[in-house]
């Protein structure tokens, strides 16, 4: 009793605490940026490798974007300040891999950090991950083993952890909600869009100094503007829905 009560203060320990991770990487990569010079020698071709970049990102909050679509609430995978699980899903991109918020998170955060084209900081991004998720992903089973015992060993046993297999896919057994995905991920979705725009306004500034003379914002680029606009715009309007009305609420998600 004693050992189970440990990994659920370790877990819960760790599933608050989680939040803070981006903050570490985002402190950590402020140093970088000094030294991060234009792919291709402009901005322009450098604006390229900055959107293959943003797609990694798009492609973690996509991995999120389709668990939460097919997730009621009160599951394994939409624990947010501890642990908790009425059932456990083993259908959708759930009959795929354990853990898909987990795998979205390294994506979104993988996104800004090859920005720095640093392989030894990307190296040490990895590892940072994997001995930090490593422990609140094995908290979590821990949890789940001890609550649902075979049918959630009989699951794990066919379903690998982090790296999706589509062998045993299984249909979601919910209709997708759009609106649920709106709901909790734009807060998300406007996260990437004020790093990004961040990232590269330090890039510019770095490679391009001489532009600052006449002040900032005659220095910008107009696709910062649009950008950080576009998002900022979208994210004041679904935070009003959010927050005024019950427009995105779906019963049971």
């Amino acid at each position: 009793m004693a050992l189970i009560e440990e990994f659920d203060k370790q877990g819960n320990f760790l599933f608050r605490w989680r939040t803070y991770v981006p903050g570490v990487i985002l402190i950590s990569s402020l140093f970088l940026l000094p030294k991060v010079y234009y792919w291709g020698e402009s901005y322009s071709t450098n604006l390229i490798y900055t959107s293959i970049c943003l797609l990694i990102s798009l492609a973690g909050l996509a991995v999120r974007c389709i668990t939460i679509g097919y997730t009621p609430a009160r599951t394994s995978g939409r624990n947010t300040k501890e642990q908790v699980a009425d059932v456990v899903n083993q259908t959708g991109i759930y009959s795929t891999v354990r853990h898909p918020l987990y795998l979205g998170n390294f994506l979104m955060y993988l996104g800004v950090v090859a920005l720095l084209k640093s392989l030894l900081f990307a190296a040490i991004f990895i590892l940072f991950f994997y001995l930090y998720y490593e422990r609140i992903m094995f908290a979590e089973e821990f949890f789940l083993r001890g609550k649902f015992k075979d049918a959630y060993l009989k699951w794990a046993n066919i379903t690998p952890a982090f790296i999706p297999s589509f062998k045993n896919y299984k249909p979601a057994n919910l209709n997708f909600s759009f609106k649920n995905i709106l709901k909790r991920e734009y807060p998300g979705l406007y996260g990437i869009i004020v790093i990004f725009t961040i990232f590269d306004i330090a890039i510019l500034y770095f490679n391009e100094q001489g532009r600052f003379a006449l002040g900032f914002l005659e220095a910008l680029r107009l696709e910062q503007i649009v950008f950080f606009g576009a998002g900022s715009l979208f994210y004041i309007l679904v935070r009003i829905i959010v927050k005024t009305t019950k427009i995105l609420h779906v019963e049971g998600r």
